[in-house]
């Protein structure tokens, strides 16, 4: 008897412990909707800031949305270049870095 009551005391203890069990199909279904439904939320959330920022450009006349278009075009490359750049040097600090570690050994 006693023993039948540890056993059930342990099931009691681990089944309250977070994270001690696998989820079942059900909680890992719910997790994904959630993740999915997020992933909605943000997403439509950033493209209704996106047309309420290009509802503002397209009020403007034509020349200055040319203007302004060609300058997003401009950013976003020179974003794209620095990202590369960036990348680039990071990749010939690590090769250094190995090398150090190789002539060490």
């Amino acid at each position: 008897m006693e023993n039948t009551t540890k056993e059930q005391a342990e099931r009691a203890h681990t089944a309250e412990t977070p994270g001690s069990e696998t989820p079942t199909p059900e909680e890992k279904s719910d997790r994904d909707e959630l993740k999915e439904a997020s992933q909605h939320f943000f997403r439509t959330l950033f493209q209704a800031g996106a047309h309420l920022a290009r509802t503002s450009v397209t009020m403007l006349p034509e020349e200055s949305r040319e203007h302004i278009v060609s300058a997003g075009r401009e950013f976003t490359r020179g974003l794209a270049t620095l990202a590369h750049e960036l990348a680039d040097n990071f990749e010939k600090i690590a090769d250094e870095r190995k090398e150090d570690v190789r002539k060490d050994e």
